[in-house]
């Protein structure tokens, strides 16, 4: 599977609109039926209690920074108690994918096109996801940037068009309802606005180019999404009131029915559609797009394209049979969703986190890039166990001499005559020593980390009878070879345990 990269202000963007995502319609009502006046109330400490939220995901996505959630089930829990887990989240991902197709065709219908049946709505959307998912999360982040200042627009003109129909009155009695209430409905909020984002783990941070600013963007795109959404919620109680906004299916779209500038300016309702519809898409993708990774990283599948289209079909055919009518629709998203929610996108990756703390995982362990003995002598360069240069370590026993008569031996790895002995040196975790040269006579030698008996350079310690060589001396250690009929010997000192006597070999001269 080829690695996407998105910028952090990409990631800000995706996480603020992903937050408002299908809360701008329906979260007004389903708050202010408990809370009442005082759901504005429950709002502002919803947005304040999933600051902790974001803190648990971002100190998740630090322990497996290079991992996708899939993975890190995997890698946290083991391979069958990891796919266990992640297969309850790719369920809750597929289903509310389903439940967001279902959530456009009822607003169509039931708003805008009601002689139009909803599958009609559902498939012509579902088009554009998986469209958007063959395309990739990189240019679906360019779209989601495209989109964001549209969005942003709208919303400015919402508020000001509206703001002359507002009654301060609707919000009195303040702090009149009970606590019980004001507390099932934060819940509500929470759950709809906070828990979702546990699915941004696909993406953050290992798609995230910069990781420290892409957590602060997982913070300031949380706030101004909590900040649209209680703008939202606060407009319709003190334009429609407590009583009208908790009766209404899609409080927010009557509400902006009522905007009416100077009896000219009427029936701007679509704007606040277009919104959401820009929510709803970045929403229901990343939904989407975190079942098909995650069931491709469970497979072991490399490209995930290939399941786009069929996981396309279901999710289609699920928009269909989620609920069989919006009173369903509400008493799932009111009683079940919360805790089903809770439970897999709030309660796994708090277990995940502390499980891996316990096992000492951390975001080195999530790299591949960390390998043993894997080093390579380029230039008389010094990387992991070479043996070229000043300063090796005790595990480094290596010999280097260099003498420019015809008998002398050369440690270095380069010659420029044509019969002497040539020397390139790759130090491998597999002890593998290749020499080349243009005919002359190579010497191999070996020195195992643990052989008492060998010659040094500088700063090695632990070594007993080293032989020191120095580049200021009359035999210095790394020189070039002009004689035509000089040896040349290798020096590699490698972790392997092949012992100098059978490596240590004089080969004819020429």
């Amino acid at each position: 599977m080829e690695k996407e990269i998105i910028s952090s202000r990409q990631f800000m963007i995706i996480t603020l609109l992903f937050s408002i995502g299908t809360a701008i319609l329906f979260l007004p009502a389903s708050v202010t039926i408990e809370a009442k006046q005082d759901a504005w109330i429950a709002a502002i400490i919803g947005v304040v209690l999933s600051l902790p939220l974001i803190k648990l995901f971002v100190a998740f996505g630090n322990r497996t920074p290079t991992l996708t959630f899939v993975e890190a089930n995997e890698k946290i829990l083991g391979s069958f108690f990891g796919k266990f887990t992640s297969i309850g989240f790719i369920l809750i991902c597929l289903l509310s994918s389903g439940e967001l197709l279902y959530f456009i065709g009822l607003f169509m219908r039931t708003e805008i096109m009601p002689e139009t049946p909803t599958m009609a709505f559902a498939f012509l959307f579902s088009i554009i996801i998986i469209y958007a998912a063959f395309l990739g999360i990189e240019v679906f982040a360019r779209s989601a940037e495209i989109l964001f200042p549209i969005f942003m627009l709208i919303f400015i003109i919402f508020v000001i068009c509206i703001s002359p129909s507002i009654k301060i009155e609707n919000l009195q009695p303040i702090l009149e309802t009970p606590k019980k209430s004001i507390f099932f409905s934060m819940i509500r909020f929470i759950s709809l606005f906070s828990f979702p984002l546990a699915v941004l783990l696909t993406i953050f941070p290992s798609a995230v180019n910069v990781q420290k600013s892409a957590q602060k963007g997982f913070y300031i795109g949380s706030i101004i999404g909590g900040i649209v959404l209680v703008t939202i919620i606060t407009l319709c109680i003190l334009v429609l009131g407590p009583e009208n906004t908790a009766s209404r299916t899609f409080p927010s779209y009557s509400l902006a029915k009522r905007i009416s500038i100077g009896n000219f300016l009427q029936r701007i309702e679509v704007i606040l559609a277009t919104m959401w519809i820009i929510s709803i898409y970045i929403r229901t993708f990343m939904y989407f797009y975190a079942a098909v990774v995650g069931i491709a990283q469970i497979c072991k599948i490399k490209n995930h394209r290939p399941l786009i289209f069929p996981l396309g079909m279901i999710i289609l055919g699920i928009s269909q049979i989620v609920h069989p009518n919006i009173i369903h629709s509400d008493i799932y998203n009111r009683d079940t969703w919360p805790i089903f929610s809770f439970v897999v996108l709030v309660f796994l990756p708090l277990v995940l986190l502390i499980v891996a703390k316990i096992r000492k995982i951390n975001g080195n362990q999530g790299n591949n890039t960390n390998s043993n003995c894997s080093t390579q002598n380029e230039s008389g360069s010094n990387n992991g166990n070479a043996t070229q240069g000043a300063g090796s370590n005790n595990n480094d026993n290596s010999s280097q001499s260099n003498s420019s008569s015809n008998g002398g031996n050369a440690t270095q790895g380069e010659s420029n005559s044509n019969n002497s002995n040539s020397t390139q040196n790759a130090s491998s975790s597999n002890d593998q020593i290749e020499s080349s040269s243009n005919g002359g006579n190579t010497t191999q030698n070996v020195s195992n980390s643990n052989n008492v008996n060998s010659t040094q350079n500088e700063n090695s310690s632990n070594n007993v009878n080293s032989t020191q060589s120095n580049s200021n001396s009359e035999n210095p250690s790394l020189s070039k070879s002009d004689n035509a009929s000089s040896n040349t010997t290798l020096d590699d000192s490698d972790t392997g345990n092949t012992p100098n006597s059978e490596k240590n070999k004089e080969s004819p001269e020429s």
